[in-house]
């Protein structure tokens, strides 16, 4: 199940000048997948980001912001019943709760640009709060942005542990004995994500 989301924000090649200031997340361009592992194998899907927004400055990447709807999240592994039962899994209490907590946010509190980063390679480090179940916690992880056709584009993995959030169904660290029903702590979030 989910153990490790991680968040990637897809490659690309900068064309066009970005106006500098705020521009707005397109949730209908933005892709974000999650990968969640357990000891016998693994899961993934979708989840769909709601609204946010990206602040470039003079120097690029400033600020970011984005709200996910929890609601929305989705099996692309497995079909019919069986993945309906893990979506229904994963919105119920034992792990996001989604309808008390509808929505998990992340917003930047520090970004920093990598000097002399490689083609291809991330150009920031970001550091900001993702919010789950109304729980806080900072989490710090790189990604690639750049100017793309007018737009921001941002792509990059993030990883963070379930368990900080209160998410302890089968997990290794919190209960003994679990054999192969265990499921990991890290959660995977793999984001492409699109700024206009």
């Amino acid at each position: 199940m989910i153990r490790t989301i991680c968040i990637t924000l897809l490659s690309g090649v900068a064309i066009g000048v970005v106006a500098q200031g705020n521009h707005r997340v397109d949730p209908g361009a933005t892709k974000l997948t999650w990968v969640g592992k357990k000891v016998t194998g693994q899961h993934h899907g979708s989840i769909q980001v709601q609204e946010g927004s990206v602040r470039w400055g003079a120097d690029g990447l400033a600020a970011a912001e984005v709200t996910i709807d929890m609601g929305s999240i989705k099996d692309l592994d497995m079909d019919g019943e069986s993945a309906a039962r893990l979506e229904r899994h994963l919105r119920s209490d034992d792990f996001f709760g989604t309808a008390r907590y509808k929505t998990a946010t992340f917003k930047t509190t520090r970004v920093e640009k990598i000097a002399g980063a490689a083609a291809g390679q991330p150009n920031y480090t970001v550091t900001g709060d993702l919010t789950i179940k109304g729980i806080a916690k900072p989490i710090t992880f790189g990604l690639r942005a750049w100017q793309e056709d007018r737009s921001v584009r941002a792509v990059g993995t993030a990883v963070f542990d379930r368990t900080h959030y209160g998410i302890e169904y089968r997990s290794g660290s919190i209960f003994d004995a679990l054999g192969d029903k265990m499921i990991d702590d890290l959660v995977e979030l793999r984001f492409d994500l699109v700024a206009r």
